[in-house]
C-alpha cells in the first residue's frame, strides 16, 4: 500500500507538530511515517519509500537542508511527489514557494490544511485553493488566506506510534506534552508578535486544553509507553493569568498520574506556594528564561519585561526547596557587548543554576529584534546561515563582530565559570584570547552532558547518559 506522507524532523526527540500532524491524518485514514538523517540519506529514504507526499518541519537555518533535499527528490521523481514545508520559516517566509524544490508551504496551523489537501489528492481533486496553503502548479503560484485557529480540544492526542521504528525517540523514558498554543507575551528575539497578528480576527490566540484532555493523553501515554517521567513544553504553562489552571492540574496530576516531571516557568511567575506545589506534585527539574544579564538591554531591547530582583528571587525558591533548575541565555545579541555577555555569566554566577544554557542569537524573519537589527545595519537580511542552525556555532552578527570570537569562546566556558568562579580572573586575562574554539565548544558539549543532559529525564544514571551521548554524537552531521 503507497504511504501518504512521510514527514521529516532534524532532531531525536518528540516533535508534537508532527505527531499532531499524523494523529489527525491517521484518524481519517491516511498513513504516515517520519525520518531523520543526512540530506543524502533523507533523499534515499524518500526515494525508496516513495510517498504521495513529504512533508518537511521547517525552522530558519534547517530550511537551507530541505530545500536542497526537495530538490534532489523532485530531480528524481519528478511529479510523483508532492513536497511539502510546515513549520516557522514557511510561515513567515513565504516566498520560499518559488524556490526549487518546493511545491507546498504551509503557512500557521496545519492540521486541518495537511487533511484537506491529502483528502484532495486521494480524490484526485483541484488543491490549489486550500486555505493556509500556498501552492505551485504548472508554473502558478495559488496563495490562500488562513482559516480560524482550531479548538485543541477536538484535537486527537499526538500520535506515538509514528516513531516505532525509530528507538531512541520511542522508547525515551521521558515523554513530552504540551497543554496549550500561543503565547501572551512579546519577547522581541521571538516570533510570538508575529503569529499573534498574523492570526488577528482569527480566533483566540493563547489557548489552553482543559484539564480533563491533558489527563487523557498523559494517562494514555503512562499506560502505553510506561515513562519514568514527564516533560511539561509549554514556556507558558506558569504565568501570571493562569495560575487557576496550574493549581487544578498540579492538584488532579498528583491524584491521577502521580509521575516525576520537569517544566518551564517565567521567573517573574513563581511564588512560594506554587514552588511549594510543584515540588509536592514532583517537580525534579525547572528551566526558565534569562536571556541577557544586562537589565537594560533584557527589557529595552528584548522586552523581556523580567527585573533581576524577580531572577534572583525565582533561583532563591528554587533552591530553597532543592528543585534543580537550568536558564536559557543568549550571547550575540544587537547591541551587544563583550561585557554585556559577562553580566550573563555574573548573574548565573549569583543564582547558580545546575546548568546555563548559551545560544548564540540568530536573526529570525518577522521577528521584531530582527527589525532592529536591520535597521541598526548588523545584516542585510533576516537569516540564518546552514552553518548556523544548531543555534551554538555562531551568527550572521557575531562574524562582524570584532569582539565575536571572544564572545562566542566566552559562551563556550561559561558553564566551567560559572561552576569554578575562581577561573573568572584568568578566564579575562588569558582564555579568551586563545584560538582554542574547537577546544571549548568540546568541552562545553562534555559539561553539557554532565550537569544538564543527565537530569532531563529523572534518574536516569550514568551509563544512559554516557550512551546518550555516545548516540547523539554519533549522529551530530545529521542536523547540519
Amino acid at each position: 500500500m503507497m504511504l501518504d506522507i512521510l514527514f521529516v524532523q532534524n532532531y531525536y526527540e518528540h516533535m508534537i507538530g508532527i505527531m499532531q500532524l499524523s494523529a489527525v491524518l491517521k484518524q481519517h485514514g491516511f498513513t504516515t511515517d517520519v525520518t531523520l538523517g543526512t540530506k543524502e540519506s533523507l533523499v534515499a529514504t524518500v526515494v525508496k519509500k516513495k510517498p504521495r507526499a513529504v512533508g518537511f518541519y521547517c525552522t530558519t537555518g534547517v530550511h537551507h537542508k530541505y530545500i536542497g533535499v526537495a530538490a534532489e527528490v523532485k530531480k528524481i521523481l519528478g511529479d510523483q511527489i508532492l513536497t511539502i514545508f510546515g513549520g516557522p520559516h514557511p510561515t513567515f517566509v513565504p516566498d520560499m514557494i518559488y524556490e526549487d524544490g518546493v511545491d507546498i508551504i504551509c503557512r500557521g496551523e496545519g492540521e486541518y490544511a495537511l487533511l484537506e489537501l491529502m483528502q484532495a489528492l486521494r480524490a484526485g481533486k483541484e488543491y490549489t485553493r486550500i486555505q493556509n496553503l500556498a501552492v505551485k502548479r504548472n508554473g502558478n503560484v495559488y496563495e490562500n488566506e488562513l482559516r480560524p485557529l482550531c479548538d485543541i480540544d477536538a484535537l486527537p492526542c499526538p500520535d506515538r506510534e509514528i516513531y516505532k521504528n525509530i528507538e531512541y525517540i520511542y522508547n525515551n523514558k521521558r515523554q513530552e506534552v504540551m497543554f496549550g498554543r500561543g503565547c501572551p507575551y512579546s519577547c522581541t528575539f521571538c516570533s510570538t508578535h508575529a503569529f499573534r497578528e498574523l492570526y488577528k480576527g482569527k480566533g483566540t490566540y493563547v489557548r489552553f486544553r482543559s484539564v480533563e484532555n491533558v489527563m487523557q493523553e498523559l494517562q494514555e501515554i503512562k499506560n502505553r509507553h510506561d515513562p519514568t517521567c514527564f516533560f511539561f513544553h509549554d514556556d507558558t504553562l506558569i504565568h501570571k493569568n493562569r495560575k487557576d489552571y496550574c493549581f487544578a492540574f498540579l492538584t488532579t496530576y498528583s491524584k491521577k498520574i502521580n509521575l516525576p516531571f520537569s517544566c518551564l516557568v517565567r521567573a517573574d511567575a513563581v511564588t512560594e506556594e506554587l514552588i511549594r506545589l510543584l515540588k509536592d506534585t514532583g517537580c525534579y527539574f525547572i528551566s526558565f528564561g534569562v536571556e541577557s544579564g544586562n537589565e537594560t538591554l533584557r527589557n529595552m531591547i528584548l522586552k523581556k519585561q523580567l527585573k533581576d530582583e524577580d531572577i534572583l528571587n525565582c533561583a532563591n525558591l528554587l533552591h530553597k526547596y532543592k528543585i534543580p533548575f537550568a536558564t536559557f541565555n543568549m550571547a550575540g545579541l544587537p547591541d551587544e557587548t563583550l561585557h554585556d555577555v559577562w553580566d550573563t555569566v555574573i548573574i548565573n554566577m549569583k543564582i547558580k543554576p545546575a546548568w546555563a544554557w548559551f545560544s548564540v542569537y540568530q536573526t529570525l524573519p518577522a521577528t521584531e529584534l530582527a527589525g532592529y537589527a536591520l535597521k541598526k545595519g548588523y545584516l542585510e537580511k533576516a537569516d540564518v546561515a546552514a552553518s548556523d542552525a544548531t543555534f551554538h556555532e555562531s551568527s550572521i552578527i557575531l562574524r562582524r563582530n570584532k569582539e565575536g570570537r571572544k564572545i562566542i569562546r566566552l559562551k563556550n566556558i561559561a558553564n566551567l565559570i560559572i561552576k569554578v568562579p575562581w577561573l573568572k580572573i584568568p578566564a579575562v586575562k588569558v582564555l579568551l584570547n586563545l584560538p582554542c574554539n574547537g577546544m571549548y565548544g568540546l568541552l562545553d558539549k562534555v559539561l553539557y552532558y554532565i550537569f544538564y543532559y543527565s537530569k532531563l529525564t529523572y534518574k536516569q544514571g550514568i551509563f544512559h547518559t554516557f550512551f546518550s551521548a555516545v548516540f547523539l554524537s554519533r549522529h551530530l552531521k545529521e542536523f547540519k
